[in-house]
Formats: C-alpha cells, sequence, structure tokens
C-alpha cells in the first residue's frame, strides 16, 4: 500500500488550505474516515481571520491612544453642562445682596404725547446686577457707660464696657477693639500685608496709628488665643500619623539676628506651628 499527502496551496493568498490524500491499493480505517471529515465551517475560519487581524493591530497598528475606544454598553447620566468660558458675568452666591429701587423724578412722570401724568406699572421693572465696594471705614466710638446709685448713697453701680482684649488698665492698645485686632491680624497673616504698610493704608483712610500699636494688637490677641493654640497642637500630635518638617527662621533680637527653627505638625485636618531654638530630636518631641 501507498499512502502519499498531497498540500494544495490557494492561488490567491499562498496559504496551505489543506491536506488532500491520494492512495494506492486499501486504506486503514482510520485514514478513511479522516479523509472523509468534512472540511471547518466558514464561520469559524472567518471568526479566526478576524482575531488574527485584531491582533496585529494591536501589535502593529497606531498607538491605543489613538484607537477609538468601544461604546461603553452600560447607561451612562448625562454630563453636565460645560461651564461658559469666556468674559460672561459668573455668579457670585456668596455676596450679600443689597436691592435699591429707581424712580422718575416728579419732574419727569409727564407723558410726552397727551401731557398727562405718568402713573406706575405695579411689579414692572426693569432689573440689572451691579457689583460694587463698601469702602471700610475706621470709627472712634465713644461709650458711655451711665452710673447707677440707690437713694441710701450706700451702693454706686455703673454698666458694663464692650469686651476688650487686654483687661488690664496699664496694659497698651486697650484704646482698639477686638474687631480691629482681627483686621491687623488677616491682613499681616492671611494678605501678608507688612505692619508698615498697613499703617500706610490706615493712614489714607483717616486713622493715624504706628507699627508698634499694630503689633500690641496682635500680641494682645496672641495671649487671649493662647488656650486654642494648646488645645489645636494636643489634637495634632494625638493622630495616628503626624506629618512634620522644619525650616529656619531668623529672629531678630538684638543685639545681633539669632537663627531659631519653624516646626510644622500636621495631620489630615490640622495644622499648627511652632517656633524653637533647635533642629534637635528632643526639640521636635
Amino acid at each position: 500500500m501507498l499512502t502519499r499527502f498531497v498540500r494544495s496551496r490557494s492561488s490567491s493568498s499562498g496559504r496551505i488550505s489543506a491536506f488532500t490524500i491520494a492512495s494506492s491499493g486499501s486504506s486503514p480505517s482510520w485514514l478513511t474516515s479522516a479523509a472523509r471529515m468534512p472540511p471547518p465551517p466558514r464561520s469559524t475560519s472567518s471568526f479566526f481571520a478576524k482575531l488574527l487581524a485584531q491582533r496585529e493591530r494591536a501589535a502593529f497598528g497606531d498607538s491605543s491612544e489613538k484607537r477609538p475606544r468601544p461604546a461603553p454598553t452600560t447607561e451612562t447620566v448625562p454630563a453636565a453642562p460645560a461651564p461658559p468660558r469666556g468674559h460672561g458675568p459668573t455668579a457670585q452666591p456668596a455676596l450679600p445682596q443689597v436691592e435699591t429701587r429707581l424712580t422718575l423724578p416728579e419732574a419727569e412722570r409727564a407723558c410726552p404725547q397727551c401731557g398727562g401724568t405718568l402713573t406706575e406699572l405695579k411689579g414692572q421693572t426693569e432689573d440689572a446686577e451691579e457689583i460694587t465696594v463698601v469702602e471700610r471705614q475706621f470709627v472712634l466710638v465713644r461709650h458711655r457707660r451711665q452710673k447707677y446709685r440707690c437713694r441710701c448713697n450706700g451702693c454706686v453701680a455703673t454698666a458694663p464696657g464692650p469686651l476688650r482684649l487686654a483687661t488690664r488698665p496699664d496694659a497698651r492698645g486697650t484704646r482698639y477693639a477686638p474687631e480691629f485686632a482681627i483686621e491687623v491680624a488677616v491682613g499681616k497673616y492671611l494678605d501678608h500685608l507688612p505692619l508698615e504698610r498697613q499703617v500706610r493704608i490706615m493712614r489714607r483712610e483717616g486713622l493715624t496709628i504706628d507699627s508698634q500699636t499694630l503689633w500690641d494688637q496682635l500680641a494682645a490677641a496672641a495671649e487671649v488665643l493662647q488656650p486654642t493654640y494648646a488645645a489645636l497642637g494636643q489634637y495634632v500630635v494625638q493622630a495616628p500619623v503626624v506629618g512634620a518638617d522644619e525650616t529656619w527662621w531668623r529672629l531678630m533680637d538684638r543685639p545681633v539676628a539669632k537663627r531659631w527653627w519653624v516646626w510644622t505638625l500636621c495631620r489630615e485636618d490640622a495644622v499648627v506651628y511652632r517656633i524653637l531654638e533647635t533642629r534637635s530630636q528632643q526639640a521636635a518631641r
């Protein structure tokens, strides 16, 4: 028995498409069965061809950034409209609103057609918005504390005065209200305005003052806030994870300046600063 395996090649693609069997004499049963097996279905061949083409595009085609992404099969929530671009009006929900009503003067309420008198259209207005600034103003407030006495002349009482940062009568800066000290602190530590610059600004607004008085206000506010500062430091160091960093700070101590160190301790929702003489591990603790 002579059995030959013959390969047939496609004329168009040049690929081996199938095996044909030529035999002489009788063939084994398994070979006869294999020769009689039907070719693979066309759909299977098409599937593998598409899969091969997809693999080739993924390996040798354009980068993944340039390939189109498949469309999502699940329903997506429509995106919010993009905010308007350009120089259009910006919403100001944090600003307080003041409403003013503008009316025609009496002399201009005559009708130019018949000479009659113009009357108001109830509820009909033309509205427009305008953003303005209310100028800061320093005011000298005179507190007159009323005195009281009894007919027996055995008791005289005086109405209490407003709260002040400094309670000692000999302390400097007792003439200024707590709101003034807060204004100075916000300008220096939040807006980074040096005290001398604040002095010039206040002088331009009518208040004559010097930087030493502003320092007195900051010192009085720091003394009042000392318990809060201590409680904040305890809250920060009790966190399971505390971030720490330090940098040098020049302290203008007479007669020569001295280098100190500013330590920063922080947790997820709070931060505290400490100025120490050294950057040692003991100081950090």
